[in-house]
């Protein structure tokens, strides 16, 4: 069992609120891992991988008050894929760009966009929930003046840089639901084992880095960006470029 750090509230540094939700890498995992389990236990009573489509749009349902996957979301850009709007006393309302929904080719990408969006649904929703005086606890300015929509663009699905901490976090989100640690790590054991690998972390250009990133993006039904990025910041994966490749 790894140790794992509660959520604690810091200064929001991009001053959209007063303060704001860290909540550590093993945190997030350990959360992400119990409510996939618990769902999909509860639906077919085993736990097995890839989680399928229908159930992370299920999920994304439960957590919010309307979920549309007809949006035409162009008018917002040609790079926003969905957008939650966070409204006072009710759950968010999210809407995805219609191209996803409709694209088989597209399937991967939609597949994180929801994992992304459940992120922001169930860590970032009690930003804007009010409970008694927490406005004045927690905001600058008064409920009025929040910002309530969020939109979402291709880039930031799945991040490894913090620049914007709502998008990483439900970036980090997307990768730990679709992937989560346990089983991932189960993965990740079983191809060092067969290739005889020790545990050291695999360059992303080697051919054994390669091959796991396929694997693992094979196993759990993932875009080959979502997969080599969860194993970058799970330190399984040295990354060449520190940057995303998105």
């Amino acid at each position: 069992m790894r140790p794992c750090r509660t959520m604690r509230w810091v200064w929001d540094r991009t001053h959209r609120f007063r303060m704001r939700p860290e909540y550590s890498d093993e945190e997030l995992d350990d959360q992400c891992e119990e409510l996939v389990s618990d769902h999909l236990h509860k639906k077919y009573g085993q736990i097995t991988f890839p989680i399928s489509t229908e159930d992370l749009r299920l999920m994304v349902e439960t957590e919010a008050e309307s979920f549309g996957l007809n949006a035409d979301l162009e008018q917002h850009g040609a790079e926003v894929e969905a957008r939650t709007e966070f409204r006072r006393g009710q759950r968010p309302a999210v809407q995805v760009a219609l191209r996803l929904a409709q694209s088989p080719n597209l399937e991967n990408r939609f597949r994180a966009v929801l994992a992304h969006q459940y992120g922001h649904l169930r860590f970032h929703r009690l930003l804007f929930e009010t409970n008694e005086g927490s406005w004045l606890s927690l905001f600058e300015d008064p409920p009025e003046s929040l910002p309530r929509l969020h939109s979402c663009r291709h880039n930031s699905i799945a991040p490894l840089s913090d620049e914007d901490w709502m998008e990483w976090q439900a970036g980090y989100v997307c990768g730990a639901l679709l992937m989560p640690y346990t089983a991932l790590i189960a993965c990740v054991r079983e191809f060092r084992h067969a290739r005889d690998l020790d545990l050291a972390a695999l360059s992303e250009s080697s051919l054994d880095g390669l091959a796991l990133v396929r694997d693992v993006a094979r196993r759990f039904q993932t875009s080959w960006d979502t997969a080599r990025n969860r194993l970058i910041q799970q330190r399984v994966l040295a990354a060449a470029d520190a940057r995303s490749m998105f």
